[in-house]
């Protein structure tokens, strides 16, 4: 039988009603709403039960559009605001990729607690068993396996894991990323893309992350190029005199089913070519400002039509997990975004991206009929950034 919940308000992410609806409701069914709009319009045609939240902000369901899963251990591990190459130097003074697969279950439960419905996770030695982890949650998702180094499989395949319990569970697929320019050759970046785009996959690059990672391609000469060579990797690296995004053109990394995460170096240019290859841009702004690497023109992004989403990257470098702290980070300090506006980067957004290849991310990210009955409470810090701002 439909069941009507009734909230202070909606944020219903959907063209056909007002971006904000005061005293609303939505009717559920099962897994799927049926209706959202006014409560006094919905209650007329509703003859069953009617559970009332109270004072609350209803919203869709959110995404986490980039997380790192297998370095959940690291929490409160790893430099603050020094740069990038004294975090990195703090990150591999730990058991890097040594998976605790019990606290990873427990940010699942915290992330789920807040409302999140869909991640996408990237994994450099554990995207299979985060996979499987993923699998037996509730949540829809992308196991991303990272390529990383210069060599090249004979049958490109090799680079995507299987996983039965992901095939098997209908929520998520398992996919493959680049870890960046600097540190995955060209030609492996580009069998990667290409293995996705065949598999009808999205694909996901960290790009314009941070002033080393341009310095290093345009001029191989770099402190953190320099910390790479010492462990032996990168130990041939050769320059390609590029900067990020024009390189990432040049390999035809970027189109419509690409998420380029971070884009904190981006200039208007970089900005112009994103915006024509169609491809989303995923900002981690909690992140970057841990390891002090600057911030990502958000609102440029914005203004050039960039679908733009936000994800929390790892505990390596965050407090938690949770997508509204990144939607509150950038509220206070943009005050031309508006709630709705803001909500997008973590519902519609995200849902657009993810559900161009993932059938379950196409239900989520708004109040529509037919959507998942997914639901998340917008916390009451981002409704103060809102009212008195």
């Amino acid at each position: 039988m439909p069941e009507l919940l009734r909230a202070a308000r909606l944020l219903p992410q959907c063209l056909e009603l007002p971006p904000v609806v005061d005293d609303g409701a939505v009717v559920v069914e099962g897994q799927d709403i049926l209706a959202a709009g006014p409560f006094a319009q919905l209650s007329r045609e509703h003859a069953g039960p009617v559970r009332d939240l109270g004072d609350v902000t209803l919203a869709p369901a959110t995404f986490n559009s980039h997380v790192h899963l297998e370095m959940t251990h690291l929490l409160g591990k790893t430099s603050s605001g020094q740069g990038f190459v004294p975090w990195v130097q703090s990150l591999l003074a730990q058991p890097l990729y040594d998976l605790d697969a019990s606290a990873v279950r427990t940010e699942l439960m915290r992330m789920e607690q807040k409302g999140v419905a869909f991640l996408a996770d990237i994994s450099t030695h554990n995207a299979a068993r985060v996979g499987d982890i993923l699998s037996a949650s509730g949540f829809g998702f992308v196991s991303f396996a990272e390529a990383i180094g210069a060599a090249v499989p004979g049958d490109a395949a090799a680079l995507l894991p299987r996983v039965g319990a992901v095939e098997d569970c209908g929520r998520g697929a398992m996919s493959v990323a680049g870890h960046a320019l600097y540190s995955t050759s060209g030609p492996l970046l580009q069998a990667a893309k290409g293995l996705c785009r065949e598999r009808g996959l999205p694909f996901s690059l960290h790009l314009a992350e941070h002033a080393d990672e341009d310095q290093i391609l345009l001029t191989g000469e770099n402190a953190f190029l320099d910390l790479l060579k010492a462990r032996g990797v990168l130990s041939g690296y050769d320059a390609p005199g590029a900067r990020p995004v024009p390189l990432a053109r040049e390999l035809g990394l970027m189109d419509a089913d690409t998420l380029l995460v971070h884009c904190v170096t981006v200039d208007g240019q970089d900005i112009a070519d994103i915006a024509h290859s169609g491809a989303t841009v995923c900002l981690c702004p909690r992140s970057n400002e841990h390891i002090g690497v600057g911030r990502a023109p958000a609102r440029a992004l914005l203004d050039a039509g960039v679908n733009v989403c936000l994800g929390t990257d790892g505990l390596c470098s965050n407090a938690d997990l949770d997508p509204y702290g990144e939607m509150a980070w950038l509220m206070e300090r943009d005050s031309g975004l508006d709630l709705p506006d803001a909500m997008a980067l973590i519902t519609v957004n995200p849902a657009l991206f993810f559900g161009r290849t993932i059938a379950q991310a196409a239900r989520l990210g708004s109040l529509a009929p037919g959507r998942l009955a997914r639901f998340s409470i917008v916390p009451a810090a981002i409704l103060d950034i809102w009212i008195h701002r």
